[in-house]
């Protein structure tokens, strides 16, 4: 029977649990933020993935980012990473944006990219990527999922350009591929990927599809897939959850590769959770909100063998993108 509080391995990462926490919004000082990762990293949660790291100081949710530009950033950064591992926590860093910032253009559309914006774009993630392996991170998750730039770069409802980073799967894939490619032969860390199981959207990527583009970054060498979807936390709510259709696409993801995979969702119970690991082949777990409302719970989870998280699923924390509980 598998546990939540398994030890075991993420691809390369040693994990003292199944549980992964996924970061989203940050409005804190720097100082309560080493506080909530200290509390975090000791509760016993197996990876760290951090609040969403901006690479661009003016763009859509920089000001609830870690700004990768800021010039205390890699003091920051190294800190977060010795919080973590003085716990024996792997932790990501979760890079992403929505517009890209050309410097006098802020928001240049995926159709209207030029090469030598492709290749500023490549070049700027790998920038932030060395600065946390400079830091001491075991990794990075590429934000390819959700809503976020480059989600819609491969997703065809967004994507109709007719040169090569256009059209057809792979194509629309050149991007990020040929920017992991170079990440995995010059930075010896983890690359995690968050990709969408479908889109929703009529003409957009459909599960079918998802699946190749996970098999082609199984290719590249991409050491863990998280399963998300667009505006995620809207979906996982009291009323609201499309939880069977994410654990029917990880199931199925999980049989057509060999890459890790970490099903994110609306868990708040380790009853729930554990449930879910022992009626599939899915092995890691992510959490957000649960996080937000009480950063230790897993601890007291632990010790009494059950729980609940005292998260009300409002999504209050996501709408207005802060960092805290309005309840507590």
């Amino acid at each position: 029977m598998k546990d939540i509080f398994d030890n075991c391995r993420l691809g390369d990462l040693e994990l003292n649990s199944r549980v992964i926490r996924t970061g989203l919004w940050q409005t804190q000082t720097m100082g309560e933020l080493y506080e909530k990762y200290e509390n975090i990293a000791k509760s016993g949660v197996g990876l760290i993935i951090t609040e969403l790291i901006s690479l661009y100081p003016k763009d859509k949710f920089s000001e609830y980012s870690i700004k990768s530009g800021r010039p205390s950033f890699m003091i920051d950064a190294k800190r977060l990473a010795e919080i973590s591992h003085s716990h024996d926590v792997p932790i990501l860093g979760q890079i992403e944006f929505i517009k890209y910032d050309r410097g006098i253009d802020l928001d240049i559309g995926v159709n209207y990219l030029t090469l030598e914006d492709i290749r500023q774009i490549q070049q700027d993630i790998i920038i932030a990527s060395q600065k946390l392996k400079l830091a001491g991170f075991d990794g990075i998750q590429l934000a390819l999922g959700n809503n976020f730039f480059l989600s819609k770069f491969i997703n065809p409802y967004f994507n109709q350009r007719s040169d090569d980073y256009g059209g057809n799967t792979f194509n629309r894939m050149r991007l990020v591929l040929e920017l992991i490619k170079v990440m995995k032969n010059n930075l010896s860390f983890h690359i995690s990927c968050k990709v969408n199981a479908f889109d929703g959207r009529k003409g957009g990527i459909d599960a079918k599809e998802s699946i190749e583009i996970c098999k082609l970054l199984e290719k590249v060498g991409v050491d863990s897939i998280q399963v998300t979807k667009p505006l995620s936390p809207l979906y996982f709510t009291k009323d609201v959850s499309d939880e069977d259709e994410l654990i029917e696409f990880s199931q199925n993801l999980i049989e057509s590769t060999n890459v890790p995979v970490i099903l994110g969702g609306g868990f708040n119970s380790m009853e729930h959770m554990n449930e879910t690991l022992n009626k599939t082949d899915i092995d890691f777990l992510s959490m957000y909100r649960p996080f937000v409302a009480e950063e230790d719970f897993l601890e007291k989870w632990k010790i009494d063998g059950e729980g609940t998280s005292r998260c009300k699923m409002c999504n209050n924390c996501y709408r207005t993108k802060t960092s805290t509980c309005y309840h507590y």
